[in-house]
């Protein structure tokens, strides 16, 4: 039986390696009713985990192997002291323009102000923004490549306490970037991969919107613990972010989603107390309510937020009042999160 068994492992690959040569097969329990399969992983991520099992299983199913096959995935312990980002959460929205970047800024920064290692991925390839919040334009290539260990990697810009990585640091301004597909996710997996983050409670992901291959990517390369979705209340944002949350709820995906903010909620006139509901009153509230998500909060349109973005310095360092609006929303989304690990 156990030959059967590790001829059909023989069969199943990852990485372009057969499991049983890669060596994370660690045991094969065969018991009277069930077969236990014992898998040692190196960071796994949601959807590479669901797709090995499946594999093995199907494997296995070809051998006439009539028993119940049950299969534990643990982190490779020699693993554990590598992975140094603790916490991976995307910044996501259905539509653009919707303030997105410059949320993730500046939950990024309230992080930093909440004692943690912080890092700032701009995944955004065709449109990268996160340089303009940040006032880091001027930077070049030249200061982002870093040899280590005699490779050369990518090392990212500090920034308020915020280690940040943008295409945006490898492109001029105002360029436009016209890449396929397969050249956007191999740059994202370059930012991911090839990226001396150091150590990390967490690394916010700001992502591009609408749903495509970069988010796919991203599920794929890496272990994400949870997505914040951003929309503005009208309609016609709600309805593309409808589309958002079925893509991250898919079975082959299934990332959790942490919450939903509200943006561009109301205004309040300097010469008035009255708010003016310019994009709908609650929308995003409730269609978080019939969709199950988590309200995270809701921030206004002020023209201090637009300014700072411009002058690229986060809002949350000049104005209290949105810094204490940043902090709450902050705070619940970590509050969502199964497990938070603190450096």
């Amino acid at each position: 039986m156990k030959k059967k068994i590790t001829k059909a492992l023989e069969n199943v690959f990852l990485n372009k390696r057969n499991i049983m040569e890669s060596g994370i097969v660690k045991k094969i329990d065969i018991f009277q009713e069930e077969i236990r399969i014992y898998i040692s992983l190196s960071n796994p991520t949601m959807h590479m985990k669901k797709k090995l099992e499946r594999n093995i299983q199907q494997a296995i199913k070809y051998q006439n192997v009539d028993k119940k096959i049950r299969i534990e995935m643990k982190l490779d312990p020699s693993e554990k002291k590598k992975t140094e980002i603790k916490n991976v959460i995307a910044i996501a929205s259905g539509k653009g323009g919707v303030g997105k970047s410059t949320i993730a800024t500046n939950i990024a920064v309230s992080l930093v102000k909440m004692g943690f290692h912080v890092g700032l991925l701009d995944a955004d390839i065709y449109g990268p923004s996160i340089p303009l919040m940040f006032n880091l334009e001027e930077n070049k290539i030249s200061s982002c490549i870093i040899q280590k260990n005699g490779t050369s990697i990518m090392n990212p810009i500090i920034s308020y306490g915020v280690k940040i990585l943008s295409l945006g640091f490898f492109s001029k301004s105002g360029q436009a970037i016209v890449w396929r597909g397969p050249m956007a996710t191999k740059a994202l997996r370059q930012f991911i991969h090839e990226t001396d983050w150091g150590r990390l409670d967490f690394l916010i992901v700001d992502l591009p919107p609408g749903t495509g291959d970069i988010h796919l990517s991203l599920v794929q390369e890496i272990p994400l613990k949870g997505i914040v979705i951003v929309s503005t209340p009208q309609k016609i944002s709600l309805s593309d972010v409808h589309r958002s949350v079925g893509m991250f709820r898919l079975k082959s995906i299934h990332v959790p989603i942490l919450g939903i903010i509200e943006n561009m909620s109301f205004f309040i006139p300097k010469d008035s107390k009255e708010k003016y509901y310019l994009f709908g009153k609650n929308g995003v509230k409730n269609f978080s309510k019939k969709k199950n998500i988590f309200f995270l909060g809701e921030i206004p349109l002020l023209q201090d937020i637009r300014v700072s973005s411009d002058l690229g310095i986060p809002v949350v360092l000049q104005n209290d009042s949105i810094r204490k609006i940043f902090v709450k929303i902050t705070k619940n989304m970590i509050d969502n999160l199964p497990i938070v690990s603190i450096s």
